[in-house]
């Protein structure tokens, strides 16, 4: 289990299937907490969700929308979907971090955010999302029935930084399908552990620069409340005060205000002192 832990962690986990989801569970120590319309569970101390969506992209949307209610998510909660994949460019066992998706459904390719590939040696691939099983793979890339449908929705209700599509390689032309059970797909997710957990890290630490970036900086409420800024007043000062409390940490902002200042004129003194 990830060592990283901080106010205002958040992470969503949207699996298909029990087998796909069972190292996930263990790892995160997490407790079903529902068995309808969805199985989910969740971790009794941490704020780590998983939900079983079954296969297909209407029950990826379903899930996730369900679990999204459930668990009271933020826009800064991080949104993660696993699953076992087929390829005929990938080996099975290789794990890969979706860097696009599409699908013959919908015209629109969907890009995660390079930001979620950094400070991991994870493999990326495209990501063909599709209706029924395939056996032929006649694109190179990867193929499963609920990626597209998971990020399409997730994107709408989380910072685009924070959802990442995982999908393990199960199966490669001529494979024989129905030696693909339980054990084996548990298995699979068990050897890609480390490297889930390394995605997970980078995810964590991305949740934690936005948390803090959307935290306004100290004496901002206190000088708003002193004045009425305009929005666009509002941005700079906030701008100004987060550069003030790195350049000054020992030096009161509110001491630079003078009683007939304009908030211009306050805004002024903060850029004039800040690019000296």
């Amino acid at each position: 289990m990830t060592n990283q832990n901080f106010e205002g962690m958040s992470v969503r986990w949207v699996i298909a299937l029990k087998a796909e989801a069972e190292e996930i569970i263990k790892n995160y120590a997490l407790e079903r907490v529902a068995t309808k319309p969805f199985q989910v569970y969740k971790n009794r101390d941490i704020d780590i969700w998983l939900v079983l969506s079954g296969i297909g992209q209407i029950n990826a949307v379903a899930a996730t929308t369900y679990l999204y209610v459930k668990s009271d998510a933020s826009d800064n909660t991080i949104w993660m979907n696993l699953g076992i994949v087929g390829s005929r460019n990938f080996k099975v066992g290789e794990l890969v971090q979706i860097d696009k998706i599409t699908s013959n459904d919908f015209p629109d390719n969907h890009y995660p955010s390079p930001a979620t590939f950094k400070n991991n040696n994870v493999e990326r691939s495209n990501l063909i999302t599709v209706n029924k099983p395939e056996a032929l793979f006649e694109n190179d890339g990867v193929y499963d029935m609920e990626g597209y449908a998971f990020f399409s929705f997730a994107k709408k209700i989380a910072s685009y930084e924070l959802v990442s599509v995982l999908k393990i390689i199960s199966d490669i032309p001529g494979t024989d399908i129905s030696k693909i059970d339980k054990i084996a797909v548990e298995r699979l997710v068990l050897k890609k552990m480390p490297l889930i957990e390394k995605v997970l890290e980078n995810l964590l630490s991305l949740q934690e620069i936005l948390l803090l970036q959307q935290r306004n900086p100290n004496y901002f409420d206190e000088i708003c409340q002193q004045r009425k800024f305009s929005f666009s007043q509002k941005v700079t000062l906030k701008k100004y005060l987060t550069q003030w409390q790195s350049r000054f940490p020992m030096r009161n902002p509110l001491s630079e205000i003078e009683k007939k200042m304009t908030t211009s004129q306050i805004l002024k003194r903060f850029s004039d002192n800040l690019l000296r």
